[in-house]
């Protein structure tokens, strides 16, 4: 059987529980002789791997998705699989349509989430109609209206009587158009009993304008569509009895005018009628949705359209969430909304794509942008300018004749705010200072004595006495305001909440939010920065550290932003991303020095920079900050503290990287007796400093010392860490360099591999620890005459290492070595020789023209040239790499034994008859 490639296009992918395989594989069949291109996992995904990213890659790819539901059910599959169907649903606007299999549950049974989609029913389906409306339904060519109505833009005719507040946009109704038909099809199918809809989301996020835009597209279908503000219970009665002033067909008005009466001659007119649609508009306190379900019952006949920022509805009513428009439907918006009113430029469509990325795809700030544009006809660069400047006037900017909203942005939330607990409240202004991205509910409930702080500031600042919530509440509370978007155990806020929330916090107060916002993500960030196992929670934490260590230095806040800087520069640096991981440590040492100029965090810092530019081969910057750090310690904490002989180790390993190896080894072999008499001999520190030295031994040719160093280290850290750890695998790659240094080759390869396999799970394929991985073991593949698998090795190293560290890093040189040797033992030599000077360049450029790697290249090339008969040009390289060798390294070392002997059999060649001179 043909296995698809994820670049093959599928019309439909099916989700389903792995114990109702067989029923699944019938539907299958069935589909493709209805002409369905289906992807179904056990055609399309590779043995042996995991799903998860090709289910994603296949949800990005195809036309719909169908979540099948046999007698099996969901069991764990309901949380993973038909939950990311859902999401890339939402997400590109794709059908996910439930399907019952025969023996499957009844629709009623369905959890919430898939009880709001129209169901396809397979239970009873002997004639296969149901199957030829699902193939119908996923190929787009339904032709029942309950499945998929005709297009709403072909019926422009407005209902016969309305009160509609706005006149439809038409065109310039952006990136609605599928909301648009799911309404439709949801209303149309609506029963007798069931004639609710609610549109929830966010405000500002375009439900009532959705509402009106559909009564305006409908009118074939209703006679009056009728609009009642329902914010409160006396707004929906008041609203009510305006509906008797519209001189409804057959309503008899009240003679005496009075609210009640006006309000059950109402009811009593839509109960009798059915060709109407009641869009109930802003019910978003409990007050407001209480009195509206007291009056659902009255509304029986025609359909009932509720919009709403709360997404907690009774099972009754069915409900379509709304979300933001793409950043590319937000552009074409602004673009159209603004032409012939703005001031236009060549470069307009890049900056209102810029604009709709700051607003996030929010409808009202988009309308209100553009409106604010075309009132002021200016330029869309100079209303970005206009922003940055005064943003708080912006967001409150409304005018009347501009805008069809009748809030600005900045009001839009405050009646919603005023609305909530102050634990809810105190969260949502605690997530002003943090990053529009997945926020750890975790981190709140750990931090529930900085929200209730929060609470406190909020009611001294309103004069408001309610009682706080446990955090869970709190978070649940702003959910179902629509305030945030929950996910799992993470929520998010929109940016323009957060923007406005912030200029809602009085000035004198801001410090207060901040320094809050700061201590919680501090709080929750996991001290070893640098430890695998942490990055679950500092992957999600990172954005959100970025933002308020922003806030909370512009407003000199010293404790903690300096702590949280620096764990921040650890992961960083771990991960090597060096260039954000430098500003914050260089900002954390700045602050240190000035709270105290003898505070035993700067030499943390220091040490940490130092790390750095050794990392990225600034060497000369590096040194006096370790040797600095090691005199400031032994001074602080005395000779035989644990922190100096991490200092002592640093400064050896850069002795190492630049060939002073007599410097080195004693202060290495101080800093293990330290940690091992402070920690035992079996500590993970213990394993660092047994490497470490392992490797300076290694280099200097004593590899029968370095071995059992190097196994010791091994099981240190694989009883600490665990054996998938990435520092069992830096343990592994040495022992297996050794062990090939030594000719083991077939005791090398497995732990090679073993450590590639590690390192790609824990960092993933492009990172510097993989590509190491690689170069190891394409060295050896090289050393077993296996050069056609270790060729696309070589390349994939070289392309990482360029990408991550530069083109003239050290590690380049050295991949561009090890590529030119196996060009020139394939017989490549054209292609060899200029990766070999390029080598040589970055080499002498980053140590120097007398260090062992010069030397190494040197000969290298001196080598190739000799190979192409080019004995002259090679004889003054070769004596060149001899006398750098040599004096590195002393004569009786292997590699200058080596060279000596590659330099005599030059000379031997160029005369062949005479005595050769070496």
């Amino acid at each position: 059987m043909r296995r698809h490639s994820l670049s093959d296009t599928f019309d439909v992918f099916l989700s389903y529980n792995s114990k109702d395989r067989e029923a699944v594989r019938q539907v299958r069949e069935a589909l493709k002789t209805r002409g369905v291109r289906v992807w179904m996992d056990e055609e399309a995904l590779p043995l042996g791997q995991t799903w998860q990213p090709h289910v994603t890659a296949a949800l990005q790819k195809v036309r719909s998705a169908a979540i099948l539901l046999g007698p099996a059910g969901f069991g764990d599959w309901q949380t993973e699989e038909a939950q990311l169907c859902l999401t890339q649903g939402v997400k590109r606007r794709i059908p996910v349509i439930p399907v019952l299999l025969a023996g499957g549950p009844s629709p009623e049974a369905l959890p919430e989430f898939l009880r709001e989609r129209t169901c396809l029913d397979l239970r009873n389906d002997r004639a296969g109609t149901a199957l030829d409306r699902l193939a119908r339904e996923i190929l787009g060519t339904v032709s029942e209206p309950s499945l998929s109505p005709p297009p709403i833009e072909t019926r422009p005719h407005a209902p016969k009587l309305h009160n509609l507040p706005f006149l439809p946009l038409r065109d310039l109704f952006k990136g609605r158009d599928e909301e648009l038909r799911t309404l439709e099809a949801s209303l149309q199918g609506l029963t007798a009993i069931t004639q609710t809809q609610a549109i929830h989301g966010l405000g500002g996020i375009g439900k009532t304008r959705l509402a009106v835009e559909y009564a305006w597209r409908s009118g074939d279908r209703y006679d009056a569509a009728l609009f009642v503000v329902a914010e409160s219970p006396e707004a929906l009665q008041s609203g009510l009895a305006s509906l008797a002033r519209l001189r409804l067909p057959g309503l008899i008005p009240s003679p005496t005018h009075a609210q009640e009466e006006e309000v059950a001659s109402v009811l009593s007119w839509l109960r009798e009628h059915d060709r109407w649609l009641l869009i109930l508009d802003n019910i978003d306190s409990e007050e407001a949705a209480e009195a509206v379900r007291k009056v659902l019952p009255q509304l029986q006949g025609g359909q009932v359209l509720i919009t709403s920022r709360r997404r907690n509805w009774p099972p009754g009513i069915r409900k379509q969430p709304l979300d933001e428009l793409s950043l590319e439907e937000a552009t074409a918006f602004l673009l159209q909304r603004t032409e012939g009113l703005r001031t236009s430029t060549q470069d307009d469509p890049e900056h209102a794509r810029r604009l709709a990325e700051i607003l996030d795809g929010l409808p009202l700030a988009l309308e209100q942008a553009a409106a604010y544009v075309a009132h002021h006809q200016m330029k869309l660069s100079k209303y970005l300018e206009v922003w940055e400047k005064e943003r708080e006037n912006v967001l409150d900017w409304r005018d009347k004749d501009q805008i069809g909203y009748p809030r600005s942005v900045a009001a839009t939330w405050q009646t919603t705010f005023r609305q909530l607990n102050p634990t809810a409240a105190a969260i949502l202004r605690l997530t002003a200072y943090l990053a529009p991205d997945p926020i750890p509910s975790e981190m709140f409930e750990k931090g529930s004595r900085l929200v209730e702080e929060g609470a406190g500031l909020l009611r001294e600042e309103t004069g408001q006495d309610a009682e706080s919530k446990p955090v869970r509440e709190g978070i649940a509370e702003l959910s179902a305001y629509s305030m945030i978007t929950r996910e799992a155990e993470t929520f998010t806020v929109h940016r323009m909440v957060q923007e406005v929330m912030r200029t809602r916090i009085p000035e004198e107060r801001r410090r207060e939010w901040i320094e809050r916002a700061l201590r919680l993500v501090n709080d929750y960030s996991p001290f070893e920065a640098n430890d695998v196992r942490t990055w679950p929670v500092w992957n999600v934490l990172r954005p959100h550290a970025a933002v308020v260590l922003r806030y909370a230095d512009e407003v000199q806040i010293a404790k903690p932003t300096s702590r949280l800087m620096s764990q921040m520069h650890v992961y960083l640096t771990t991960k090597g991303l060096n260039a954000e991981a430098e500003s914050l440590i260089r900002r954390s040492l700045a602050i240190e020095e000035a709270i105290n100029p003898k505070s035993s965090e700067i030499a943390v810092c220091l040490n940490n920079l130092a790390s750095l530019l050794q990392a990225t081969n600034r060497l000369a910057e590096a040194e006096p900050l370790m040797r600095r750090v090691v005199e400031s310690m032994e001074a602080s904490l005395g000779p035989n503290h644990p922190n100096i002989a991490t200092a002592l180790n640093n400064l050896a390993s850069l002795l190492q990287a630049t060939n002073r190896l007599v410097q080195a080894e004693p202060l290495m072999r101080r800093a293990l007796k330290i940690n091992e008499d402070s920690f035992g001999p079996e500590h993970p520190d213990v394993a660092i400093h047994l490497n470490n030295l392992a490797q300076l031994l290694q280099t200097t040719n004593r590899l029968a010392e370095a071995e059992p160093l190097m196994r010791r280290a091994l099981k240190i850290d694989e009883d600490f860490f665990g054996s998938e750890h990435p520092n069992v695998a830096t343990r592994l790659n040495n022992l297996a360099t050794l062990l090939q240094a030594t000719n083991r080759l077939a005791q090398a390869e497995p732990l090679m591999r073993r450590a590639l396999k590690i390192d790609e799970e824990s960092f993933g394929s492009e990172h510097p620890n993989t590509a190491t991985d690689l170069n190891n073991l394409a060295q050896l593949l090289n050393a077993t005459n296996r050069l056609a698998e270790a060729e696309p090795l070589m390349r994939r190293v070289l392309k990482t290492d360029e990408n991550f560290f530069g083109s003239e890093h050290p590690n380049v040189a050295r991949d561009l070595n090890n590529l030119a040797q196996l060009f020139q033992a394939t017989n490549r030599l054209a292609e060899a020789e200029p990766l070999m000077r390029r080598a040589l360049k970055i080499d002498e450029d980053s140590f120097g023209s007398e260090h062992p790697n010069v030397a190494i290249d040197l000969n290298n090339l001196a080598q190739l040239l000799q190979d192409t008969n080019r004995l002259a040009e090679a004889e003054p390289l070769m004596r060149r790499a001899v006398e750098i060798i040599e004096a590195s390294l002393g004569l009786d070392h292997p590699k200058s034994q080596l060279m000596r002997r590659n330099l005599e059999i030059l000379l031997a060649e160029m005369n062949p008859e005479g005595p050769q001179q070496a």
